[in-house]
């Protein structure tokens, strides 16, 4: 069964990190409006929810795929690279343990927004969040798994994955923004519209079907074009905390 974890929203998520402070101030009720439109939206396309209950002291707990990245049958349990959001990956952990091995991270910092697997392929994406340290923990435990590790220096999008993701196991949706394109190589490689990276962020449910932010209708209609299924989903508020439909989600299939 495809898992999907999922963290509450708390009403301190309007003091979230964010490169510019937002303007009105972030709205907690919307975004948990939203969060639950989000859930429902994974639990249609095949995905069985879990929720961690959220915390008031970690304001960005709803962006959960930054506590840990799941590797083959392992959740690597991550140090964070912001300071302020390094309390919030134990409750993961916790939820974790009753799915998985668990493991951690230890030295080094990484996010799991700056992780990416299409197919066999792990890129991580360094030195924004994740550093090479992290990215060398990861790098090992790929290897044990059997899977190649690619490393993505990092670009202007705040994660690998706020630009790049996957629409299946050959073809991601990439924004200039991350850069190095030729990281990809191998891969088909389709150019997601407009100025905003956030374009390329994207969730591939667990019915085949591409979950798309409602912002972005270009991009809606552009992966419609290439064949795939699109669900959308209002997402606003999380893209104003610089979040996107990956990082409110730990997806394990």
């Amino acid at each position: 069964m495809a898992v999907a974890l999922v963290r509450e929203v708390t009403d301190s998520f309007s003091r979230c990190v964010t490169r510019r402070r937002p303007a009105p101030p972030l709205d907690s009720d919307l975004a948990r409006r939203q969060h639950a439109a989000y859930r429902a939206a994974l639990e249609d396309g095949g995905f069985s929810i879990r929720a961690v209950a959220g915390d008031e002291a970690h304001p960005d707990g709803c962006f959960i795929e930054d506590a840990a990245v799941v590797v083959g049958n392992i959740a690597l349990v991550t140090n964070a690279g912001h300071p302020s959001r390094r309390g919030e990956a134990s409750p993961v952990a916790a939820a974790l343990v009753d799915i998985m091995e668990v493991e951690y991270l230890g030295e080094g910092t990484l996010d799991g927004g700056d992780v990416l697997q299409v197919g066999t392929a792990v890129f991580v994406g360094v030195g924004g969040r994740t550093d090479a340290v992290g990215a060398s923990r990861l790098a090992e435990l790929c290897r044990r798994t059997g899977l190649q590790i690619v490393v993505v220096p990092a670009g202007e999008a705040l994660h690998l994955k706020s630009g790049v993701t996957a629409l299946d196991e050959q073809t991601v949706l990439w924004h200039p923004a991350t850069g190095h394109r030729d990281a990809f190589a191998g891969l088909r490689v389709v150019e997601a519209p407009g100025d905003d990276p956030e374009a390329a962020n994207v969730v591939r449910l667990a019915d085949g079907r591409v979950l798309c932010a409602a912002f972005h209708p270009a991009t809606s209609d552009l992966v419609a074009s290439l064949g795939f299924r699109v669900v959308t989903c209002d997402v606003s508020e999380f893209a104003r905390a610089d979040g996107g439909l990956t990082c409110l989600s730990i997806r394990i299939r």
